[in-house]
């Protein structure tokens, strides 16, 4: 039986950003976690902010890279289905760094994602 826990991030500075994520902790171990964080830059800086819980900061991890994809994809709201296809989509935008989608571990359940449009900006002559 699997150990699934559901989890939300948002992006703190933009109101209109969260993903919300379906996490199979059988498969997201501390230590594929830990092979995860160390490959990206400023593994350090992530553990302390999740107080040493390299699992909580690779969830962290994937929900910003989540939210990004989607804001530079003129954002989403998504919810209840396609799971896998999210999940997949953003991580081949990675390139490297994460596993498949099957031995992630974590799989995007909703987004709820806007992107800076027009009536967002201001033009103002420098």
């Amino acid at each position: 039986m699997s150990n699934l826990k559901t989890y939300r991030v948002k992006a703190a500075w933009f109101d209109d950003a969260e993903v919300t994520l379906r996490v199979d902790h059988d498969i997201l171990t501390p230590a594929l976690a830990t092979e995860i964080n160390n490959f990206w830059s400023e593994a350090d800086a992530r553990l302390a902010e999740e107080n040493d819980d390299v699992v909580r900061a690779v969830i962290r991890l994937f929900g910003s890279r989540a939210i990004a994809f989607f804001m530079a994809d003129g954002g989403a709201s998504i919810g209840g289905g396609g799971e896998r296809y999210w999940t997949d989509r953003v991580i081949k935008e990675q390139h490297e760094g994460w596993p498949d989608v099957d031995s992630l571990g974590i799989l995007i359940c909703a987004v709820s994602v806007d992107s800076v449009g027009y009536d967002s900006v201001t033009l103002e002559t420098a």
